[in-house]
């Protein structure tokens, strides 16, 4: 007989025998606390610091460890280490983390691509435990795909990269653990996780980078789903960067110090990333870094103490979200993102209205500069005092009133905030995932099993007897690592919870063709939890397997405060019964799977927290099916792929949050729709992105429809994609199914259905530059015009503008108001004069100053100042009087000062190079690069400089004696209204008469 292949695994080859697995202890995904602060820095960041002191540093949440010959433990006698800080343990570690990781190729638990892309291995990964200890590390660790690091022990353990530790000091990829794409194979290729890299994780550690590693960045964290940083503390102290990159889920993990606390770029391959209960405090730039196209959930995370706090790369778009948290102690702003006008363009505006998109809600901002700033413009909004709550604030395209007859659309920014205390931020940071039990109280199942004479976890027989005995005398069970066959549904109690340490590795699976679970109109579930209970599952994967119509993965009836996290389903991707001969085969994911499944993932009339979890069983109706409810639920970087008609779906639902939501449709899964709600009410979905492959087979109208549903708001969408249009982007990115109406844009910062009534008031004040750079010539003046809008509450008075000019500089400043009302405006006018022999751009630092409720405040800004001009002479027109061979003219207009020139011919004692400049110009300097590269001998020696005035030729500068390259001449005093220009080369060559010239630049204005 012939092994079929593991019913998750999609690799050709068979499994190979399977034995049982030993004990095992851990948990992977933990409820987060409120974050801790640290002192305060400011009078009214002080308060706030005070307040969000809610839990100790550095608390160990897995304080025991069983036995397990599954997992690979540090410090064991094949991986024997010195853990007191001083030895070098880095070896011993990288081994451990080899070791585990080939495992999991030989077991083909969990295995997605083994078998194809060149991986003739599985790839589900394993675990390495680090008791408590100083573990010193002296070069980068690699950690394999699916490997996750969990340290225990009644402190946590710390990995320590030893003071000045070679090859830390340069750039800024210095990593000390890296994850990386592939199972560890022996000479492999070690490359950066990517989009098919899964279940990476480092849990329950700290990382300490000591001092003279300036280069040292502690983890970059490339990959998709399953991803895991949870529970640590990294200090960078004087190094680069704390976390490099970001993929899936962040929780519970404080960065103190550093340039920058994190990095942040797309998730691997595009999804979003979301950071719970997270603190970043004391960087020396800023908190975090926003790189190419971020996704960032930042939900109850704390920011303080720093010179600026979430900074946009410039160039890129961004798209951040932002509730529940705090900023405090900030001298710059907040947040700073760029202009949307100021990032590269699509060509389709209609559908892309603005390139960036910002949500911030209830939170606390205190001792901050200002909230947003946007560049390169440098306009600014700040709150309306020294300390508010922000409810609402949005950059992007808000939609209001969406499908219904009063909708509008607004690109402008919106700040609703309402002054507030510090004190009182400390509810912000309160979690609303639970603490897990005790693991001194958990029960191994496997051992609770082998006390009564069985053994489980070996995918040959039938676990669920057994199984269901443990949960009914134990309120905790933890499932070792393992494959365990359940016949029938386990049923928990109000109180139970099942604790898995590695989703990849902890399977629990249906017998295939199994009777209790064929019929689809009586759907039986896997795993079932009790109306109202308080039940944790965490870290498991489930496999409904084949031929059971009628399965369900969960059916979750808890309450509001029961979690939900860190499990997957064995992956699918749907396909018909007959599919193209060019199509995929057995060795890559998923095509060869047939079935016909009620649900995945199904709550009914239940709630609480649904975290980090990978709904990918396509061949089921849904995804993740929600019904029948009015208990608070929240989702936190939920993904959902690959099903034939629907991902997500919500029937009769009320006060649910699903933040960081992803769908995928997949090849032949084009008719599925991302989102159908159906009598749904006050459900808000943030920083969701609809996606389609680019090898769907069609079109489908809309990402989300919805029928009889009010106060649906979504905040944050990425649905557009630029190629391949007629399959690829959706119709619109919401319709009304009933009406046919919908909103067409694919990219959505703000869209509300059915809340006509909740518009937000704006508050604070605006502060802007109609120009942030202006251009003033030498010796000249110019003007700029700031503008200021009060958006209350209340009067601004006492306003002010001062400037900070340049040594030599001089500025006057002139503002129309001192007093501002509620709803209005005011103007000053910046006159900046520049000295004559100025030759540097200059910067004039400017503040704002106001008095509102008996606070005085402070905004800052700056105007550039271009002192020089445009190089007008950059591919103007221009005419020689001679060449030699083929050295043209162009050559010195082209913006290349060292490669092709225009020579002048031999004979031509006087040769010129005229220029046309196109318009008119007030011309400053001209800059003329000569002679040969890496020499001086044959430059030019003398030459004039002449411009056309009324069909005259006039000089207005000259050169002699010249043995500089560039050569430059101040053309300040010419006359203004200057097109043409002329250089006449009076003494071209020093020897042979020849005039080399590299490039003429001509600064000036238009």
């Amino acid at each position: 007989m012939i092994e079929s292949p593991p019913r998750r695994a999609v690799a050709a080859r068979p499994a190979p025998g399977r034995t049982a697995v030993g004990l095992v202890a851990g948990l992977v995904l933990l409820a987060a606390a409120a974050v801790p602060a640290t002192g305060p820095a400011a009078s009214a960041a002080s308060a706030a610091s005070a307040a969000s002191a809610a839990s100790a540093a550095s608390t160990s949440v897995y304080r025991t460890m069983p036995t397990d010959p599954t997992a690979v433990v540090l410090g064991s006698e094949q991986f024997p280490v010195h853990g007191d800080g001083i030895g070098d343990d880095t070896a011993s570690l990288q081994a451990a983390i080899d070791e585990a990781s080939r495992r999991g190729g030989r077991n083909w638990l969990g295995n997605i691509v083994g078998g194809a892309r060149d991986v003739t291995v599985g790839d589900g990964g394993g675990v390495v435990f680090v008791p408590e200890g100083r573990y010193r590390l002296s070069r980068r660790v690699d950690l394999h795909a699916s490997v996750r690091v969990i340290g225990f022990g009644a402190t946590r353990p710390e990995f320590h990269l030893g003071e000045a530790t070679p090859g830390f000091q340069e750039g800024t990829e210095s990593f000390l653990f890296t994850a990386v794409r592939r199972p560890y194979q022996p000479g492999a290729a070690r490359t950066f996780g990517n989009n098919d890299t899964f279940g990476t994780g480092l849990i329950n550690l700290d990382i300490r980078i000591g001092a003279g590693n300036p280069a040292a960045v502690a983890v970059r964290f490339s990959g998709a789903q399953m991803f895991l940083l949870q529970d640590l503390d990294i200090h960078v102290g004087d190094g680069y960067a704390g976390i490099d990159h970001n993929a899936n889920l962040i929780q519970r993990v404080k960065v103190h110090g550093g340039r920058f606390g994190m990095l942040a770029y797309a998730a691997s391959p595009g999804w979003q990333t979301t950071v719970l209960d997270t603190t970043f405090e004391g960087q020396r730039d800023a908190a975090v870094k926003l790189h190419t196209d971020s996704k960032l959930s930042l939900i109850r995370n704390r920011i303080a103490h720093t010179p600026a706090g979430i900074v946009a790369t410039p160039g890129q778009t961004q798209r951040l979200y932002v509730q529940d948290s705090v900023f405090e102690d900030i001298a710059g702003a907040a947040i700073t993102l760029n202009d949307s006008d100021s990032v590269p363009a699509t060509e389709e505006p209609e559908l892309v209205r603005a390139q960036n998109q910002l949500n911030v809600v209830q939170t606390g901002v205190a001792g901050v500069g200002a909230l947003l700033t946007t560049a390169p413009s440098g306009r600014t909004w700040a709150g309306p005092g020294p300390s508010y709550l922000v409810q609402d604030a949005t950059l992007g395209l808000r939609v209001s009133d969406a499908l219904g007859d009063g909708e509008r659309r607004s690109d402008q920014v919106l700040v609703s905030a309402t002054p507030a205390a510090p004190a009182s931020f400390h509810r912000l940071l309160r979690s609303d995932i639970p603490l897990p039990p005790p693991s001194d109280d958990w029960v191994n199942l496997a051992e609770f099993a082998a006390a009564r004479g069985v053994t489980v976890g070996s995918g040959t027989i039938d676990d669920q007897a057994i199984f269901q005995q443990a949960i009914d005398q134990h309120d905790t069970v933890y499932v070792p690592m393992g494959e365990y066959l359940i016949g029938d549904t386990l049923r928990l109690r109000p109180q139970s919870n099942l604790i898995g340490l590695h989703p990849r590795q902890t399977w629990l699976t249906l017998p295939d063709g199994h009777p209790a679970f064929a019929d689809p109109d009586r759907p039986r579930p896997m795993i079932q939890t009790p109306p109202g209970g308080t039940n944790q599952v965490v870290g498991l994967s489930l496999d409904s397997a084949r031929q059971t119509a009628g399965s369900v993965h969960v059916l979750w009836q808890s309450g509001a405060h029961s979690h939900l996290a860190d499990i997957a389903t064995q992956f699918v991707k749907w396909a018909p019964e007959e599919t193209d001969p060019d199509d995929p085969g057995a060795g890559d994911p998923g095509y060869q799977y047939r079935g016909r499944h009620k649900y995945s993932f199904w709550v009914k009339g239940g709630g609480g927290t649904f975290a980090n979890i990978w709904s990918v069983a396509g061949w089921a109706d849904n995804g993740f099916l929600v019904e029948d409810t009015a208990v608070r639920g929240r989702l936190y970087e939920v993904s959902v792929e690959h099903h034939e008609h629907r991902e997500v779906v919500l029937r009769r639902v009320r006060n649910w949050e699903l933040h960081a939501l992803q769908t995928e449709d997949h090849i032949y899964g084009w008719r599925s729709q991302a989102v159908e709600l159906d009598d749904v009410h006050d459900v808000l979905f943030a920083n969701t992105v609809f996606f389609r492959v680019a090898t769907v087979l069609g079109p489908y109208p809309y990402a989300m429809g919805i029928r009889d549903s009010s106060g649906i708001v979504i905040r944050g969408t990425r649905g557009y994609r630029p190629t391949n249009v007629a399959n690829t982007r959706w119709g619109a990115t919401i319709a009304d199914v009933a009406t046919g109406r919908t909103v067409p844009e694919l990219d959505v910062a703000y869209l509300a259905v059915g809340s006509a009534n909740r518009q937000p008031a704006p508050a604070g004040l605006y502060v802007g530059l109609d120009e942030p750079r202006i251009t003033v010539l030498p010796g000249r003046s110019g003007t700029a015009v700031l503008r200021v809008r009060n958006d209350g509450p209340g009067p601004v008075t006492g306003l002010a503008v001062r400037a900070e000019a340049p040594a030599g500089w001089q500025t006057r400043i002139r503002q129309d108001l001192e007093w501002l009302p509620n709803g209005q405006a005011a103007t000053a006018t910046i006159e900046v004069q520049v000295p004559a022999g100025a030759e540097q751009d200059g910067q004039i630092p400017l503040t704002v100053s106001y008095t509102r409720g008996g606070h005085r405040l402070e905004i800052p800004l700056t105007l550039q100042v271009r002192t020089g001009g445009d190089n007008l002479a950059r591919d103007a027109a221009v005419t020689a009087s001679s060449v030699l061979s083929t050295n043209v003219a162009l050559n010195a207009v082209d913006g290349n000062r060292t490669g092709g020139r225009w020579i002048s011919g031999s004979g031509d004692p006087s040769p010129t190079l005229t220029l046309d400049l196109g318009r008119r110009a007030t011309l400053s300097r001209l800059a003329l690069y000569s002679g040969v590269t890496g020499s001086g001998a044959l430059r030019v020696r003398a030459f004039r400089v002449e411009v056309l005035i009324e069909g005259t030729w006039r000089p207005v500068g000259s050169v002699e004696q010249n043995i500089a390259s560039p050569a430059n001449v101040d053309l300040s005093g010419a006359p203004a209204g200057v097109e043409q220009v002329r250089v006449v080369f009076t003494e071209p060559s020093p020897t042979d008469g020849l005039a080399r010239v590299f490039e003429v630049e001509v600064y000036g204005l238009r």
